[in-house]
């Protein structure tokens, strides 16, 4: 039975933060030094490569917790291809990666015990750190968001504000982003009716809602497959864009192993590439390591939406999953708008560019 909630009560659910209890005042992560073998700006040809792989080995085992499970999202199928294909290895490093949720894992990034995680989208870790987590983001695969609005391709629903006296349904919180669009568009909250639904979209085509929040990737896919026509409402058109496929680290490791966290990233670098151009070998590879039922064609059309979101919003100039602290800033300034935190802060609070930034001399990846 669908559970009416108030839609104010359903803003505060944003407050509710996947990461819990991280009390550790730790300084940021210190920044990557010439001295942990890092770019100087060239090409790497500076670097000690052997010294450095000895280093990575200090740090120990790395525990990565993956944001769905074995979901073909980045930067989960990038880590996934990065172990199989040994890059890893190859820089020294010893990868354990942990099927999870994005929660989960921020949970366990606040305690120590992960190095690093899928966070999926940089509210959950701005929420985690104004909540006390030690953690940052290091890595942003995609700079526009996944989650948008869907409705029924002949709904009179065509934009935000239409949505008012409508009734729009939602599985766990509302999206930050959209909360923030409707802010942005003068949509009054109290008009639109929110209803707690399942994860079954045909809720939209049973006319039990007249709109839903989804991933761009994965319901309008299911939706076309039970032929029904459907449309999307991007918050991004409505000038509240997102970014998603966030890596975040705790920063006590970051600060203690800045040459394994760049190495980290280096190789799901370069394991993107690879996962784009075999599309079909990465799908296999996260199927066989699934251990439930798993639906290779919803993921292999939920990899081909999402490389392509990354490839199109890539940063001129550079290489994959480089973010900035734009990105970051604009979400904040969602989140503390729509009230989901009670003061703002920093980017620089919440994310490091330089460990991504150290691995490529412009588009290029620098690579042993």
């Amino acid at each position: 039975m669908k559970r009416k909630i108030s839609w104010m009560l359903l803003i505060a659910c944003l407050l509710v933060v996947a990461a819990g209890c991280g009390q550790n005042k730790d300084a940021p992560a210190a920044s990557p030094t010439a001295d942990a073998g890092t770019n100087d700006g060239g090409d790497g040809a500076s670097i000690d490569w052997e010294a450095r792989k000895a280093e990575n080995k200090k740090a120990g085992k790395i525990t990565y917790v993956t944001g769905y499970y074995y979901a073909a999202s980045p930067p989960d199928i990038e880590a996934v291809m990065a172990d199989e294909l040994g890059y890893f290895k190859e820089l020294g490093l010893d990868v354990e990666i942990m099927p999870g949720l994005d929660s989960e894992g921020m949970k366990f990034l606040a305690a120590g015990q992960a190095q690093l995680a899928s966070a999926g989208v940089p509210s959950l870790v701005i929420q985690s750190v104004a909540n006390g987590a030690p953690i940052k983001g290091v890595a942003t695969f995609g700079a526009t968001g996944t989650s948008a609005i869907m409705v029924m391709d002949d709904s009179d629903i065509k934009e935000p504000k239409d949505l008012e006296g409508k009734t729009l349904g939602f599985h766990g919180a509302l999206p930050a982003n959209i909360s923030a669009m409707f802010e942005k568009s003068g949509v009054d909250p109290l008009k639109v009716k929110g209803v707690s639904v399942g994860y079954d979209p045909t809720v939209l085509s049973q006319g039990k809602v007249d709109a839903l929040t989804v991933y761009k990737s994965n319901e309008p896919y299911i939706m076309e497959q039970a032929g029904k026509k459907v449309r999307l409402i991007d918050p991004g058109q409505f000038g509240a864009e997102t970014s998603f496929g966030v890596i975040a680290a705790n920063n006590d490791f970051a600060k203690k192993h800045p040459g394994a966290v760049e190495d980290f990233l280096r190789a799901v670098s370069k394991a993107h590439d690879y996962a784009v151009a075999n599309p079909d070998e990465a799908l296999k590879v996260l199927q066989g390591r699934s251990q439930s039922t798993y639906d290779l064609k919803a993921e292999t059309n939920r990899w081909a939406v999402e490389r392509e979101i990354v490839e199109t919003s890539r940063l001129k100039g550079k290489g994959v999953a480089v973010q900035t602290s734009e990105q970051w800033q604009r979400e904040i300034n969602m989140l503390f708008a729509s009230k989901v935190i009670s003061k703002t802060i920093s980017a620089n609070d919440v994310m490091d560019n330089l460990f991504i930034e150290s691995i490529y001399n412009g588009e290029t990846l620098i690579w042993p």
